[in-house]
């Protein structure tokens, strides 16, 4: 991977991924690309250098590494977007691990991947690509977290649940060992999940 990174997409997300980054101290260079920060502003001493337009520049400049950092709720068409337009630019996807998360060496990571402060990835559990697994999440032993799927902070993941892509965990939510949850489902913060959710549904409390 290259020693230069762009992160793309500037809010709170960004400043969590930017924080770790930070901290692997594995990249020479750092910068990153919004619509909402102005040009030559700065993230935790970053630069701002332009919105998405200048992704091909900063490939011809050098920057080889490209990592999406806009978070997702309800949809990740966003950030599937980003992915596309930055494959066809020529970028690859480091995976960004914070050093204080617990991760099993029989973890099988995908790439995009990011893991927050503190999170817990337990034996033989399998993370697909461009997966969020945000700060002190538990993901225990033998779990399937889908493509482009976000575990939102504090989210406890028992042994054997399959999360299946572009799903969205809320924040302390707690999903029971062994539950499949169907693709592009939500997940409300707080909620617990007891059998298994269908592909498309919105989850808010107590599922049985």
């Amino acid at each position: 991977m290259s020693s230069k990174l762009v992160l793309v997409g500037g809010g709170g997300h960004c400043k969590s991924v930017l924080d770790t980054a930070l901290r692997m101290a594995c990249f020479k260079e750092i910068v990153i690309t919004d619509y909402y920060n102005p040009e030559g502003s700065s993230l935790l001493g970053c630069k701002v250098v332009g919105t998405d337009e200048v992704l091909p520049d900063l490939y011809k400049n050098g920057y080889r590494s490209a990592f999406i950092t806009v978070g997702s709720i309800k949809s990740t068409d966003v950030r599937r977007n980003i992915f596309e337009k930055c494959k066809k630019i020529g970028f690859q996807s480091p995976n960004i691990i914070d050093s204080s998360a617990l991760i099993s060496n029989s973890v099988d990571m995908g790439i995009g991947v990011f893991v927050g402060k503190n999170a817990i990835l337990n034996a033989d559990s399998i993370i697909g690509n461009y997966a969020i697994i945000n700060t002190a999440c538990i993901i225990e032993h033998e779990c399937k977290i889908g493509d482009f799927s976000h575990i939102a902070v504090g989210a406890t993941v028992c042994g054997g649940v399959e999360i299946d892509s572009n799903v969205f965990i809320g924040a302390n939510s707690t999903i029971i060992q062994g539950v499949k949850i169907g693709r592009n489902s939500v997940i409300g913060a707080g909620s617990i999940i007891l059998t298994d959710v269908p592909e498309n549904s919105t989850i808010v409390g107590a599922y049985r």
